[in-house]
């Protein structure tokens, strides 16, 4: 299939610029530019720009970009760079190819040194259309490229999807259709809620059809974007994408009568917006069309408009220049990454001086370090013998009785006027209360109190709490917390029945609503933590068995 005008694939090819300016135009700008800062140039490019005034945009750009020097703000710099972008848009737009390319690298130059990557992208997409404008499809799918890497993340979809669409186009141009098919799917994978998103994905899948061969899929296609077009309300412009490669397609199936409809409606619309390089495409294929349907007489006279508009298109010394440029471009870069590797060369025997002096001292740390495991590997060792008899303290410990049968066997103390209990009522009910600590697990319970207690017992919480300051000099919680520790202590031992429990599990067996209220007890009366205490448990387990 030949090749389908590259208008109808690459962004940025939208307009012509608008007719030039009166003198008295061009005065009354340049007045306005007087005092003028960099904020206020910007905006009134911007504003021209979008009210189609291309001349009076680009007097701004041109004001603004002259004020750049390093001295400036970040932000500064960026309206610099980007002010260079659209001036280059607005070039390309008008094909003043060699211009364009020309502010594209000025403001290269300021993206790059500034790390302003979505700039940056936008410039290399108008590089790229530039050599595409040109049928040197390879340096334009590099530029495409080159962009992609900027802006694929979410938040250059936008930007992205414009790449992907132009890499399509390229690709196929450039006789790579599986090439155009992948950056298709990447495409179909970036979906977004806008009428040229749908609109361009409608008109890739007809061009990747057309260059795998499949003519009448490619029909289907365009003939979607054509009702989708007037569904929507589009533009002429959009109108005339499609129509161009539905003409295009039924010249390669030899049907001239059918592309002629379509490329005589695109001609009234190029004549009518001033769109020339529509129309030097347009000529192109009538002149192809009314060969094959043997008009020679008509096929001469649009061949011969089709020549005159072609030599005013593409001047190949201009193409050159433009070359040229972008050679010069990449020279100086390259120039600049030698001094660059010059300076790295001498950093680098710097570094390795360096590197050798933190290679001694990376030794005698590693040496260091090296004691430290062997001091901290005899530490942990100490530390795991005394864990050991601390554990085996402890199974004494489970086995005490509080001490009751000490206090049973004591001789009557003489009396105290402050006690309320004879010796006989002590003695009872600590014996009681011994009883219920020992034969029940009541006190594992979480609402378990001196009340509670007090009531197993049959008697009140002021004759339990006397008795127990008395008979085992502690207070009620002191007395609880123990009772509840050996029984944690008794369960964490138990693998078979506790093995499974996690340390919450078992402080809540016990009675405590808060692990870490548990795990300070338990240190304190054991000496361990009851972690560890558990993990002495199952080794002494284990290696009984």
């Amino acid at each position: 299939m030949k090749k389908v005008l590259p208008i109808l694939f690459l962004f940025l090819i939208i307009s012509v610029v608008g007719k030039a300016q009166t003198s008295s135009g061009k005065m009354d700008v340049y007045k306005s530019l007087t005092g003028k800062n960099i904020d206020d140039l910007y905006s009134l490019g911007m504003k021209y720009e979008k009210t189609g005034e291309k001349a009076k945009a680009l007097t701004f750009y041109n004001a603004l970009v002259s004020k750049y020097s390093d001295d400036l703000s970040k932000e500064e710099k960026k309206k610099c760079a980007e002010a260079f972008s659209r001036s280059g848009d607005i070039y390309y737009r008008s094909r003043q190819y060699s211009s364009a390319m020309n502010q594209y690298l000025s403001g290269l130059r300021v993206s790059e040194l500034n790390s302003f990557g979505f700039i940056t992208a936008q410039i290399y997409i108008g590089i790229g259309n530039i050599y595409s404008s040109h049928d040197d499809y390879e340096m334009g799918i590099h530029y495409y490229k080159q962009a992609l890497l900027l802006v694929d993340n979410p938040k250059g979809k936008s930007i992205k999807n414009k790449v992907l669409n132009n890499l399509v186009g390229a690709s196929c141009f450039a006789g790579r259709a599986s090439d155009g098919e992948k950056y298709l799917r990447m495409l179909l994978n970036s979906r977004e809620s806008t009428t040229d998103y749908e609109f361009n994905l409608l008109m890739c899948n007809g061009l990747v059809a057309s260059y795998k061969g499949n003519m009448l899929l490619s029909i289907q296609f365009y003939n979607k974007a054509l009702r989708y077009v007037e569904k929507e309300k589009l533009s002429e412009a959009y109108y005339e994408s499609v129509s161009s490669c539905l003409a295009q397609i039924y010249l390669e199936i030899n049907q001239p009568d059918s592309a002629i409809s379509y490329l005589r409606r695109n001609e009234e619309i190029a004549k009518r917006i001033h769109q020339v390089d529509l129309l030097e495409e347009t000529m192109r294929s009538l002149s192809e069309a009314y060969e094959k349907k043997g008009n020679h007489t008509e096929a001469m006279a649009y061949k011969m408009r089709y020549v005159d508009l072609s030599d005013s298109l593409y001047n190949n010394t201009e193409f050159n220049a433009i070359k040229n440029a972008m050679f010069q471009y990449e020279a100086s870069k390259s120039e600049n990454a030698i001094l660059s590797l010059t300076q790295e060369k001498k950093d680098r025997d710097k570094l390795i001086t360096m590197q050798r002096g933190w290679i001694v001292t990376l030794v005698v740390a590693f040496i260091v370090f090296v004691i430290m495991l062997v001091v901290l590997y005899r530490q942990k060792k100490q530390l795991f013998q005394a864990y050991h008899e601390l554990f085996n303290r402890s199974q004494q410990y489970i086995t005490d009785r509080n001490g009751v049968e000490e206090v049973s066997s004591k001789e009557s103390a003489p009396s105290d006027t402050g006690k309320i209990l004879s010796e006989e009522q002590h003695n009872a009910i600590l014996s009681n209360i011994v009883r219920v600590m020992e034969s029940t697990d009541d006190f594992c319970q979480s609402d378990f109190s001196i009340d509670t207690l007090a009531s197993l017992v049959g008697t009140n919480s002021r004759y339990v709490s006397e008795a127990i300051n008395e008979g085992f000099d502690k207070n009620f919680r002191t007395f609880l917390n123990e009772y509840r520790i050996k029984e944690a202590m008794r369960r964490l031992a138990d693998i078979e029945h506790y093995g499974g429990y996690t340390i919450k599990a078992i402080s809540e067996s016990v009675g405590y609503k808060s692990q870490a209220n548990f795990i300070s007890v338990f240190t304190k009366v054991t000496g361990m933590k009851p972690s560890i205490y558990q993990k002495i448990s199952k080794e002494k387990r284990n290696s009984s068995l």
